[in-house]
């Protein structure tokens, strides 16, 4: 057994094993009782999603096709099984990115070697993260453009992670023109205990890694075309994906507009992120929904109603995700 499948299998049965101890925590009764309020409106919620890991995928797809031979090996349904499924494992494991991005990496490896293999999975990871600086950097102003009276702690709060959104994208775009790997080895070299380990590896590897450095940073330099497609894709995809918060509050009669879906869905997922350590953002993501159900004076209930609906489809994808690691490998 190859040491790829042997790693595949491992995040697989990790995911089955999370997977069912979420379902247990929230409680069977619970998820039943939200797909029968929800009723068929959970099709648009669920089909809501395929359209969003579309457009991820094709934006992933992108970083991969830079016109050498061994990128025209990698299919566009290869991308888009490691897009669904290394969301899914991202989703349950903790830290978030620490589950996903490696299973990419080693499912990639074999048909682009590591250096390519790394740097494109670090490049869409970058993408993604960018894409969530610009969105809340846009959705920020829109909040106090709808809501004129929020309230000043409020204000100063959403200012700062308005300031906090701008500098991480100007630090993002020096990562882009540089790249980062040798930058974040040579951090990591100064840690205690395991810094020796670190500076040695760099030193044995230094090739390897100025060529990932150097594939990070051709992206942005080189293939302008390629790095805007991919970052509007992204950026596409945010906005794409608050649809589901219109679906959700039409299936309980309480209709929003697209205007508060976006500022919805930015406040809690601003939230979220602060806590990427915990598995599927629990608790997190619950409190970011309150919150900004109160700044927009609707019901709490509500709030709750929608965070359960994002959980049951998190669960649909997060299995369907799964089941796609056992698919499709030759």
């Amino acid at each position: 057994m190859s040491k790829t499948k042997i790693a595949t299998d491992l995040f697989f049965l990790l995911g089955l094993i999370i997977l069912g101890f979420m379902i247990y925590k929230i409680g069977l009764p619970v998820i039943w009782n939200n797909i029968k309020l929800t009723n068929w409106w959970f099709a648009a919620i669920i089909g809501i999603w395929a359209v969003v890991y579309f457009i991820n995928a094709i934006a992933f797809h992108t970083i991969i096709r830079d016109g050498s031979p061994e990128a025209k090996s990698v299919g566009f349904l290869k991308t888009l099984k490691l897009t669904i499924s290394g969301y899914a494992i991202n989703l349950i494991t903790p830290f978030g990115l620490m589950g996903g991005e490696p299973y990419k990496i080693i499912e990639l490896q074999p048909l682009l070697g590591i250096q390519k293999a790394t740097s494109s999975v670090l490049l869409y990871m970058m993408m993604h993260l960018v894409s969530h600086f610009i969105f809340w950097t846009v959705s920020i102003p829109l909040l106090f453009l709808i809501v004129p009276n929020v309230a000043v702690s409020v204000r100063i709060i959403l200012a700062v992670a308005g300031a906090a959104s701008l500098l991480l994208l100007w630090w993002s775009f020096t990562v882009y023109s540089k790249g980062f790997v040798s930058k974040a080895l040579s951090i990591t070299g100064k840690l205690p205990f395991a810094g020796k380990r670190v500076k040695a590896y760099k030193q044995k590897h230094m090739e390897k890694i100025t060529q990932m450095d150097f594939l990070i940073a051709d992206l942005y330099k080189n293939r302008k075309k390629d790095f805007v497609t991919s970052l509007s894709l992204e950026l596409l995809s945010r906005f794409v994906l608050c649809t589901e918060i219109i679906f959700m509050m039409h299936a309980i009669k309480f209709p929003v507009t697209f205007a508060q879906s976006v500022i919805i869905e930015s406040i809690q997922s601003m939230v979220g992120n602060l806590f990427f350590f915990m598995p599927m953002q629990l608790g997190a993501r619950e409190g970011g929904f309150i919150l900004v159900f109160g700044i927009l004076s609707l019901p709490a209930a509500h709030a709750v109603y929608v965070s359960l609906c994002i959980r049951i489809r998190e669960f649909f994808w997060t299995l369907f995700g799964l089941g796609l690691i056992k698919v499709g490998r030759r």
